[in-house]
């Protein structure tokens, strides 16, 4: 089972879901102010891991496609759990993965 989710890179798919979908949603059953929200989740969190995973893609020679994974699923998250004006950071995102994976080199 570890080989497959290795093969089809199962650890970008996780981290993903996880940040995108379960992290907004934990923020909000936790009751914590939107500010925070906002402010940790999005700008923090969310943008370090987007450079971070970006960079990792690119180092382990995975597909670029990968790089679209984590701004999508946050897009998802944003969609569901934040208003309007923050979908604009899922753009954000992308452009911080790709930058990471542009900038990455290869192993």
């Amino acid at each position: 089972m570890t080989e497959k989710f290795r093969k089809v890179s199962g650890q970008y798919w996780l981290v993903a879901i996880v940040v995108g979908l379960g992290l907004p949603w934990l923020l909000t059953l936790l009751s914590v102010s939107r500010f925070h929200q906002i402010v940790w989740l999005l700008f923090l969190v969310d943008f370090i891991l987007a450079a971070v995973l970006g960079w990792q893609i690119r180092r382990t020679a995975r597909t670029g496609w990968l790089v679209w994974l984590m701004p999508l699923f946050c897009l998802l998250g944003l969609y569901l759990f934040f208003p309007t004006y923050v979908y604009y950071l899922a753009i954000v995102d992308l452009g911080i993965s790709y930058l990471a994976y542009g900038m990455a080199a290869q192993a």
